[in-house]
């Protein structure tokens, strides 16, 4: 029987949101540029800016990309240390329970008596 590595929990959402707005800032700031001209390349509101870098809020897909885009990197790179494994699946085979009936039972076997040569 093999086992399986133990399971990574989910980070928590708002760690989620903290590495993700440690990432964004720390591309922003190696590019060199203000979060205003981040919104600017972005073509997103100045004020979103601000709120993901603290980690209080995540972006939708749509801005996650034109931030990645702004900061020419990949979106990969903007999740940086953001880990999630989906959990192991345990197939359990399914089963049929038929409550005895003996009327069924004395049918069945005389159809199989019949059916005998």
């Amino acid at each position: 029987m093999t086992t399986t590595p133990p399971r990574e929990p989910v980070p928590p959402p708002d760690e989620l949101r903290s590495r993700f707005g440690i990432n964004l800032r720390n591309y922003r700031k190696g590019l060199g540029i203000s979060q205003h001209e981040l919104a600017f390349r972005a073509e997103v509101s100045i004020a979103s800016i601000s709120p993901l870098e603290l980690g209080e809020k995540l972006p939708r897909i749509d801005n996650f990309i034109r931030l990645a885009g702004a900061l020419e990197v990949e979106p990969n790179d903007l999740t940086a240390g953001i880990l999630w494994r989906p959990p192991e699946r345990i197939i359990t085979p399914g089963t049929f329970e038929v409550p005895p009936d003996p009327a069924l039972e004395a049918e069945v076997a005389a159809l199989r008596e019949e059916a005998k040569p």
